[in-house]
C-alpha cells in the first residue's frame, strides 16, 4: 500500500513537471516565464521543506499523506475546469504549481518516515533500492504520458494528476500499521526550533556531512540537464508526446540501476560510485550539450542515472538506520533541503540560458556544475573512507 500510494503521487508529480511548462509555454512563447515558474514551486519547496520535516515528526504520518494528495487533487481539479473555460493564466499556474510542489515537500518525508515502520534494519538497502526503481518507474511513465495526454488536449494531463493523487489517498488510507510519532507535546520546542535538529544531527555524522556537501552542485546540474531538455526540445518545435519520450528515456536509466543496484553496491564503494557517476555523468552532458536540439540528446543522460539508485540506497539505508524514530522526518528534510537547495534555480538558469543564448550553451553550464563535484568528492574524508559511515566526528 505505501509504494502503490508512492508511485500514483509521483506519478502525478511527473505528469505536472512537463505539463506546466508545456501549458505555460502555450500561454506566454516564454522560456523564462516557463523556467521561472518551475523555480518560483521549488523555492516554494525549499521554504517549507524544514518546517514540513518537523511537522511529520510531529503528526500522523499516514494522514499527512493523505490530506497532502486530497489538497493537490483538488487543486489540480479547478485548474483543469479552468483549462476547459479557456480562462487560465500563467500567474493562475504558478500558484497551483507551488501547491502541487509544497504537497509534495510534505508527502515524500511522511512516506519515506513510514518505511522503518515497515521494514527490518538489515532489509533497508534492498528496500529503498526498491522504492528508487518505483520512483524511476513513475520518473519514466510521467513524463511520456503527461506528453501524450497534453497533446490530447491542454487539460487532459491535470485530469489524470488529479486522479492520481485521488487513488494515491485511498491506498494510502489502506495501510495497515501504527504510523503515529508518539512524541511527548511537553517537550516541543517550537516548530522552527526543532525542524533544524535534522541538520544539527545529520552534521555530526562524517559520512551524511560530506554528502552534504556535494550533493547540491549533483542535483542542480541534474536537474537543469532535464529541464533543458523540456524546454530546448519545445523551444525547437518538438511534439509535446516527443518531450515527453525524451523524459521517458533519461529515466529509462535510473529504472535499470534500481534493478542493477544490489549488484553495483557489491561492485563498488560509495566514493568510487560518486566518482564514476561525477566524471561519466560530466562528460555525457557535454556530449547532450553537443547533439541538442535532437531528442536524441537525452540518451546520454540516461546513463550516469544507472549509478544514481545503488548511491542513493545506501545513503539512505545509512540515514534511517542511524536516525531515531522520532527524527526520522527531520533528518530526511534537513538532507532534502541541502541536496535540492541550489536545484531550485535549475529550471530559470535553463530557460534564461536558451532564451538569451541556446539550449546547448545550458546543457553546457549543467556539465561544468557536475564536473565541480569532483574536487569534493576527492577532499572530503567523510567519503574517503567507507567505515566513517554512521562515526559521529
Amino acid at each position: 500500500m505505501l509504494w502503490i500510494g508512492q508511485v500514483l503521487s509521483d506519478l502525478g508529480s511527473e505528469i505536472g513537471v512537463l505539463a506546466y511548462p508545456l501549458l505555460v509555454l502555450a500561454l506566454t512563447r516564454s522560456p523564462v516565464i516557463a523556467g521561472a515558474v518551475g523555480t518560483v514551486a521549488s523555492v516554494a519547496a525549499f521554504v517549507v521543506r524544514l518546517p514540513a520535516g518537523s511537522l511529520v515528526d510531529r503528526l500522523h504520518r499516514r494522514q499527512t499523506m493523505i490530506v497532502c494528495d486530497v489538497v493537490r487533487a483538488t487543486a489540480l481539479a479547478a485548474l483543469t475546469v479552468l483549462v476547459a473555460l479557456d480562462a487560465v493564466a500563467w500567474p493562475v499556474i504558478l500558484i497551483v504549481a507551488v501547491l502541487d510542489k509544497a504537497g509534495d515537500t510534505f508527502f515524500n518525508p511522511a512516506s519515506r518516515a513510514a518505511l522503518p515502520v515497515i521494514v527490518q534494519s538489515e532489509q533497508l538497502e534492498t528496500a529503498w533500492a526498491a522504492t528508487e526503481g518505483r520512483q524511476y518507474a513513475a520518473n519514466l511513465a510521467g513524463p511520456a504520458l503527461g506528453g501524450f495526454l497534453y497533446s490530447l488536449g491542454r487539460m487532459v494531463p491535470f485530469i489524470a494528476d488529479a486522479i492520481s493523487y485521488g487513488i494515491s489517498a485511498v491506498t494510502s488510507s489502506a495501510m495497515a500499521g501504527d504510523f503515529s510519532t508518539r512524541t511527548d507535546a511537553a517537550s516541543r520546542r517550537g516548530l522552527w526550533v526543532e525542524a533544524f535538529d535534522g541538520m544539527r544531527f545529520l552534521w555530526r555524522d562524517s559520512f551524511l556531512r560530506a554528502v552534504l556537501l556535494q550533493s547540491p552542485l549533483m542535483n542542480f546540474a541534474f536537474n537543469g540537464a532535464i529541464y533543458t531538455i523540456i524546454i530546448g526540445l519545445r523551444h525547437h518545435g518538438s511534439s509535446a508526446t516527443v518531450v515527453g519520450g525524451a523524459q521517458a528515456a533519461i529515466m529509462t536509466g535510473g529504472l535499470l540501476g534500481a534493478i542493477a543496484a544490489p549488484r553495483i553496491q557489491q561492485l563498488f564503494s560509495v566514493l568510487r560510485l560518486l566518482l564514476l557517476f561525477t566524471i561519466v555523468g560530466s562528460v555525457l552532458l557535454a556530449v547532450s550539450a553537443v547533439i541538442l536540439p535532437s531528442p536524441f540528446a537525452a540518451a546520454p543522460l540516461a546513463i550516469p542515472l544507472i549509478l544514481s539508485p545503488a548511491t542513493n540506497a545506501t545513503l539512505f539505508a545509512a540515514r534511517m538506520r542511524r536516525t531515531p524514530p522520532s527524527l526520522q522526518g527531520r533528518t530526511n528534510a534537513a538532507l532534502m533541503q541541502v541536496a535540492m537547495g541550489l536545484a531550485t534555480l535549475a529550471p530559470l538558469v535553463s530557460g534564461v540560458v536558451i532564451e538569451h543564448a541556446s539550449a546547448q550553451w545550458a546543457m553546457a553550464v549543467f556539465a561544468l556544475a557536475l564536473a565541480g563535484v569532483l574536487p569534493l568528492a576527492l577532499l572530503l574524508p567523510g567519503l574517503r573512507h567507507p567505515g566513517a559511515a554512521g562515526e559521529l566526528s
